[in-house]
């Protein structure tokens, strides 16, 4: 378990640089265009997730099996779903600021990303 929780902290910080990174260059875009809010907002709210999971998964007891230890793990997972939808969206309405094909072309990515997140990779871990 120790293992799994330093992985999960280093792609929290990998995907918290990548958010910053993309967050930063939007600011310094000169685009008007109205999707440039709902990208800085995608963006903003994926870099804040992946800090935070990241923190608290460096900070966490790894010897302590206690059940509020779970929970804390649990809540940092939802921050890291949360995040990957996040960027994942962002991602797909950024073709919007270049063109309506581009657009187009990333948001039809960007849907099959989330599916494959939702029924190729946690599919196993949801309960119906």
């Amino acid at each position: 378990m120790e293992e799994g929780v330093r992985q999960l902290a280093l792609v929290s910080s990998v995907l918290g640089g990548f958010s910053f990174t993309f967050l930063s260059a939007l600011l310094l875009s000169t685009s008007e265009k109205r999707i440039k809010f709902w990208l800085m907002l995608g963006f903003m709210i994926a870099s804040m997730c992946f800090l935070l999971s990241a923190l608290g998964w460096s900070m966490i007891d790894l010897g302590d099996s206690s059940p509020e230890n779970r929970s804390h793990h649990q809540n940092l997972v939802k921050l890291l779903l949360l995040g990957l939808i996040a960027i994942i969206f962002s991602l797909g309405i950024s073709g919007w600021l270049i063109n309506r094909k581009t657009g187009i072309a990333t948001a039809i990515i960007s849907v099959l990303a989330l599916l494959f997140l939702v029924f190729g990779i946690l599919s196993r871990y949801i309960v119906m």
